[in-house]
Parts: C-alpha cells; structure tokens; sequence
C-alpha cells in the first residue's frame, strides 16, 4: 500500500503555470527533502483551451514540464482541473475556467462579497454553474460538458504513460449552482447522483481513450468541504478511479473525513485528502494530521501562502510557501503488507507502525525481499533516529531518510518504533 504525504501546487496569476511564478529545481528538492512525495499540480481550463475547440499545448507542456520535475525527485503528480468560482467575471479569485464558458444569462454579479462567499450571494455565480450544468452550448454549439470533456483528454495525452503520475483530479470543487439550498444540512444526494457523477463520467470516459491506467479522481462538491454527507458514487464504475475530497470541518468532530473515507470505502476506491489547512496555525495542523494518521490517509496540504482571495494575494509557489512545518512528520509511504495502525508523537519524536505481511484483501504473501518504507524527514530527526523491530529487518544504511525493512519468513505481524537517536 501507498500512502501519500504532499502539497497543492497551483499558479493563480496569469500564465497559470507553476514554473511562471518561480517554482523550479530547488522548491522540488525543497519538498522532497522535507519528506514529501506527492503534488497536487493545478491547471486552468482558459489557459488549455482559450477558445472553442481551440489547444494551447506550449501551456500543456509547461504544466507537463513541471510533472518532469518533480518525477525527477521521485514526486508523484495529481494533475487537477482547478477553479474557484469559475471565473473572475462571476466573483472568482482568478480565471481558471474560460470567459466563453461563462453564461449569466444577464444575472447581476453583485452582490458580491468575493470568494468564497459570493458562492452564496451572486445570482451571476450560480446561474453560470447551473448553465453548466444543463451543458449550455458553446458558440460553436458544442455542450460546455462536451468541450469539458474533450479538453481533458487533450491534456491527459502529455501524461499517459509517464511514471510518477498519480492520475487526474477531474474538477475542483464543483459548485451546485441554484440548486445549492438543497444541499443543506443532509447533502447533495440528488445533485450528486443525477447531475454531477454524469458529469465527471465524461471525462472519464475521454481519458480513458488516451490513458487507460492512471487514476482518475473524482470530487464531491464543494460544500462537502465543511461536513455536510457525501454521496457521490463512482461516476462510471472505473476500477482504477478515486475519490479526491477536502477537509475545513470546523469542531472536534471530523466529519468531512469520515464522510469522504467512508464514501470512497462504499465506492471500492481510494479516498484521498487533496486539501486542508489554509492555516498557519500549527496547534490545528498538528490535530488534522494526527487524526489523518489514525485513520491512515493519504493527504495533501493547501498552504495559506497560497490562498488567492481579496484580502490576501497569492504568494510565489516557492518550497517554503507551499508546506507548514508542522506537517512535516514520519509515515510509511509502501507498505509491503496491510497497514494496521501507524502515529506520531511530535512531543517526544516518536513514530510506531504495525502491520500484517500479507497483501490487503486476499491477506496472500508478499515475494521474498518485498521491502516496506518509511519516510524520516531529517527536520524530525536532525540527530539521527534509534530503530526496533519486532518481525522485521532493516535493510537501509544508518540514518537513511528512507527506512527500509524486510518482514522475516514465517512472520504475520510487524511492529517497529523509531525514536530520536
């Protein structure tokens, strides 16, 4: 099993690419170093697809060539269809999704608080996603879903077949549009079912004619962010797809992770957290990834250098600007086995794992030599670390920032704790 520690990675400021806004070699060493091994890597569909129909595919390669990058640090790429409330025209922080895509119909945009509150007040805002999601016609008069769909597979082509793709995030955020009241307080079950999964089956269903492995990672909508149920279902079945979903609960209850893990389990796919934080606060930061470490998720951070709203401007995506210190901690990033319980005590450094040696599901055996990794980050361990290991050996050279252990025949259970040296 995988599990992914890493960061979100989107440029907001035209030409909406990473490496524009200074994000190069030293920031994927940077990320890297610090113990991460996955990037949610945004792009914007007005940037791919200017026109009708029409593919800039020097921004494709751009985007494409900062996936290089970090698969040079062995970091796994989430390309990810992002926007935040469509388009500036209708309150967006920046133009993510294309002005020919945008209808209002003559709604007004005020009033308009800016995002993401104009979500809630903007008749422009939510006539255009529901415009959407009745698939308008383009000027060309193709569907916007269509065109959509289309652009996707234009862009998954740069990707298919290249190692340290994870997959494809299909859209971020969707927003119900009018229909939005509804969702409130028990969910989208109707939006999300009858309107939404068959919308992200189209593009599912057009990657797969250009890259029939990589995962494809569908989202709820954005409400979901804050806790309300999710009942999104795996638009097409695809065995190899995901569920991308985010966490800005509020309280000390987390439902937005029990409803996204517990949804993606009732889907038979993987769930994945591709968003939280957007704090500094390293007491919060800290909670959320212990929580994540007990239910042993996958996750991806959204740093508040990179927020893109009124009151703050986006910061250059440099290493620093797009992690927390307080997110930097231990995790088994392969596990030749099934996890059963891993955690981290940052007051005393200490990380535990265990975990059963046979394979997830069929529980069969795993071959000889089958190695399981754990990542130390040397921020956590600037002195070295002392290993025990109950079922297992190390493998790994002294210090390694990468623990790498052997199960001993006839084992069933490994435990191992790593303490400060």
């Amino acid at each position: 099993m995988v599990t992914l520690h890493g960061v979100n990675l989107v440029y907001k400021y035209p030409p909406f690419f990473p490496a524009a806004g200074g994000f190069g070699e030293q920031d994927a060493q940077y990320l890297a170093d610090h113990g991460f091994n996955a990037v949610r890597l945004g792009f914007a569909w007005s940037a791919v697809e200017p026109q009708p129909g029409v593919y800039d595919d020097s921004y494709v390669e751009q985007i494409a060539q900062t996936q290089r990058l970090l698969a040079k640090y062995h970091i796994y790429s989430l390309v990810d269809s992002h926007q935040d409330a469509f388009n500036e025209s209708v309150g967006a922080s920046w133009n993510a999704f294309p002005d020919w895509a945008t209808f209002t119909d003559g709604f007004p945009l005020k009033p308009d608080p800016g995002f993401p509150q104009v979500y809630f007040t903007s008749p422009a805002q939510n006539q255009t996603w529901t415009n959407f999601w009745h698939d308008h016609a383009a000027s060309d008069g193709v569907g916007l879903q269509e065109h959509y769909a289309a652009m996707w597979q234009h862009v998954a082509q740069h990707f298919a077949g290249r190692p340290y793709v994870l997959g494809y995030d299909l859209i971020n955020e969707p927003w119900p549009g009018w229909a939005y009241p509804s969702c409130l307080p028990k969910g989208c079950e109707q939006f999300e079912t009858g309107v939404l999964a068959p919308f992200q089956g189209k593009p599912m269903k057009a990657i797969r004619q250009v890259d029939p492995t990589h995962l494809l990672f569908f989202e709820p909508p954005m409400l979901n962010d804050f806790g309300i149920p999710n009942w999104m279902p795996n638009p097409t079945g695809d065995p190899n797809a995901g569920m991308s979903f985010h966490d800005y609960c509020f309280g000390k209850v987390d439902t937005c992770l029990s409803n996204g893990l517990d949804r993606a389990t009732a889907d038979s796919v993987a769930g994945v957290v591709t968003e939280f934080g957007a704090t500094t606060n390293a007491t919060k930061l800290t909670t959320l990834t212990d929580r994540f470490d007990a239910d042993m998720a996958s996750w991806m951070f959204w740093s508040r250098p990179q927020d893109q709203t009124p009151k703050h401007p986006q910061e250059p995506p440099t290493g620093p600007n797009l992690m927390d210190p307080a997110i930097v901690r231990p995790y088994p990033r392969a596990v030749a086995g099934t996890p059963q319980q891993w955690g981290f005590d940052g007051t005393t450094g200490t990380f535990t794992l265990r975990y059963g040696t046979g394979r997830i599901g069929s529980g069969q055996p795993f071959a000889a030599g089958a190695r399981t990794e754990v990542e130390l980050p040397p921020s956590t361990y600037p002195n070295g670390y002392r290993v025990v290991s109950q079922g297992a050996t190390v493998v790994s050279p002294p210090g390694a920032r990468v623990l790498q252990l052997v199960a001993c025949p006839g084992q069933d259970t490994v435990q191992v704790t790593v303490t400060p040296g």
